[in-house]
Parts: structure tokens; C-alpha cells; sequence
């Protein structure tokens, strides 16, 4: 940013807050990179694109239009008469400001912004937070099975990463009530499952309700965390409360 311009100025005042529509996202030849504009007060602000986020974005910027953001003013270019924004101190502080209030115990209705294969991404005061699979349901539900993208979902901290990205999980997990046990497999039966997580050396699949089964990870087709798959079971070990066995295809939505 500080190559934005040679008629750069900084700006010392105090860092307000303002908010502002996302009205064009466009290539700029001085950034070397596509960034987005906004209106202030008949004035022109740029926002590039490592000041959206706090990590980085991959891909375009188009789905930035319409949208509105937060943001403070840095800098101006007098030689270009627009000034210079940036969401990332914003975004920062309300970040950590959500995490102190989620360590003290604190639980919250959060709206469901994407689903994806591994859970869904939340919104909790315009703060993004993550909550997988595991961390919604008991069983092999998955979050899309439940909500769509706009629904509310009560969830509480699970944990923050050392880059400070957030994990939740729903503060009463999902049961569906699925009258099927480990007492009900037996070697060579193919059931329903859902991979909870993909290791280098296995798989875990979720076949029922609290139990998930080991496998080899699959040499010729891939699996991710949040698949539906068909699972063979090879071996049942009804003392310990273990199952083995295999995947054996992927159940396309």
C-alpha cells in the first residue's frame, strides 16, 4: 500500500469506522491487482484486496459487489484524488472482541452463510465462524441436511486456532434418532456412513449414531471430510465397540 501512490498521505486522525456499498470491483494498474471501489460522501475509496480480509483471497472479487463493509480510511491520494481503505483492522478487532465474549461461556444464534461438504460457515455479528459435521450432529447428519443458507443455528466456542479462525460447535447436537446400533452390522454388510476425517494413515466414518468406523484410506478415488459414502464393513468387534472395514464408493449428492 505504500506504493499505492507518490502523492500518498497518510492519515493521523482518528481511524472511524465508516460503512459503505461495494459498487465496482475493478483491475487497478498501480496495485498491480484487482481491488474494489466504494462511495464516500461523493469521494472515491479503494480497497485492495489483502486489506478485505484477514486471510488471504483466492480467486476473484466479484461477489464483493453489493455488498456492504466496514472499513477505515489510511490513506489519500492526492494525485489521483481517492483515498485508501482497509477492512483488516476492522474485521481484527471485531474478532477478538467475539472471541472474549465466546471464552466467557457466552452462546449465540449464528446465521448460516455457505454450506460446504465439511459443515458450514456462520455469521455471528459479521464475524465469520466455522462448525463441521462433527461438532453438529452425533450421527452421519450433515449441516445441509438440516438448514439452508440464511437459517440460525445456536452454537457455542469449541475452539480458536493460532490464527485466530473460529470453531463452534451447535450447543445441542442433532440426533436423528436412527434406531441402528453396532449390534445390528456384521462382516460383509454394506451401510450409509459419513467421513468425519481423512488421516494419512485412515479414514473415520460415521456409520450411527456415536460410532465411527476405521478404514484404509481409499488408493483410487479421493475422499474428504463431509462425503457420503457406501461403507463395507469387514469386521465388527462388539466388546470393544469397534468396526472395521472399507470404503467402497462416494454417494453423489
Amino acid at each position: 500500500m505504500e506504493q499505492f501512490s507518490q502523492q500518498m498521505i497518510p492519515l493521523k486522525t482518528k481511524k472511524e469506522i465508516k460503512e459503505g456499498i461495494v459498487r465496482l470491483v475493478q483491475y487497478d494498474i498501480i496495485l498491480n491487482d484487482y481491488a474494489v471501489w466504494l462511495d464516500l460522501d461523493g469521494d472515491k475509496v479503494i480497497i485492495p484486496r489483502q486489506e478485505l480480509e484477514l486471510y488471504e483471497i483466492k480467486g476473484g472479487l466479484n461477489h464483493y459487489i453489493g455488498t456492504m463493509l466496514q472499513y477505515i480510511i489510511t490513506a489519500y491520494d492526492a494525485n489521483r484524488h481517492v483515498y485508501l481503505g482497509s477492512c483488516r483492522e476492522v474485521k481484527h478487532k471485531k474478532r477478538l472482541e467475539l472471541i472474549e465474549r465466546l471464552k466467557a461461556g457466552e452462546t449465540f444464534d449464528a446465521k448460516v452463510t455457505r454450506l460446504v461438504y465439511f459443515g458450514a460457515y456462520l455469521s455471528i455479528d459479521g464475524v465469520s465462524v466455522i462448525l463441521r459435521n462433527q461438532d453438529f450432529a452425533n450421527d452421519y447428519t450433515t449441516v445441509s441436511d438440516v438448514y439452508k443458507e440464511g437459517d440460525q443455528i445456536s452454537v457455542c466456542l469449541l475452539k480458536v486456532n493460532d490464527n485466530l479462525k473460529i470453531n463452534v460447535q451447535a450447543v445441542t447436537k442433532y440426533e436423528c434418532h436412527s434406531s441402528i446400533t453396532i449390534e445390528d452390522f456384521e462382516p460383509q454388510t454394506v451401510v450409509y456412513g459419513l467421513v468425519r476425517s481423512v488421516k494419512p494413515w485412515a479414514c473415520f466414518v460415521n456409520i450411527a449414531p456415536n460410532l465411527d468406523a476405521i478404514c484404509p484410506v481409499p488408493t483410487f478415488f479421493t475422499v474428504k471430510e463431509g462425503m457420503k459414502v457406501a461403507f463395507r464393513i469387514n469386521q465388527v468387534r462388539l466388546e470393544e465397540g469397534r468396526v472395521r472395514g472399507k470404503i467402497i464408493k462416494v454417494i453423489e449428492r
